[in-house]
């Protein structure tokens, strides 16, 4: 009886070290820190980062996923393209040298682009349902 009890506490033991795991690491909206979004201006070279568009200031990375909606109607927008870029920060909770910018305003090749109308889209889509608009099928 006692070999049955100390066996069963050792399959006991043994197996709560398979759930003591570390938290997995956030995605999606997930990723974002839970910070309101700081209005920030960012000089520099576009650049593919990690399959994303995206600009270097100094240590930090920023991407910015809305230029790839613009780059085949503005000419000048390409990679190595010098831009000033005007809109909001929102760090990744998952790396903390990176950040994603919703553009309001974007200046490339000399010509100013007001975005301000776009602003929300990407941070906002899927929150409201969708595509599909919130069904639940």
């Amino acid at each position: 009886m006692k070999k049955l009890g100390i066996v069963l506490i050792l399959a006991l033991a043994a197996s709560s070290v398979l759930f003591a795991q570390a938290a997995p690491i956030p995605y999606g909206f997930q990723a974002y820190a839970q910070v309101s979004a700081q209005t920030i201006k960012i000089d520099g070279k576009l650049d593919l980062i990690n399959g994303m568009i995206g600009l270097k200031s100094g240590s930090k990375t920023y991407y910015v996923p809305m230029l790839g909606r613009l780059s085949g109607f503005v000419e000048s927008l390409k990679e190595g393209a010098s831009v000033k870029v005007e809109g909001y920060e929102y760090p990744l909770a998952a790396t903390p040298g990176y950040s994603v910018v919703t553009v309001t305003k974007l200046n490339v090749g000399g010509k100013d682009y007001d975005l301000g109308q776009f602003a929300s889209y990407g941070m906002n889509y899927g929150r409201h349902g969708g595509m599909m608009g919130g069904r639940r099928w």
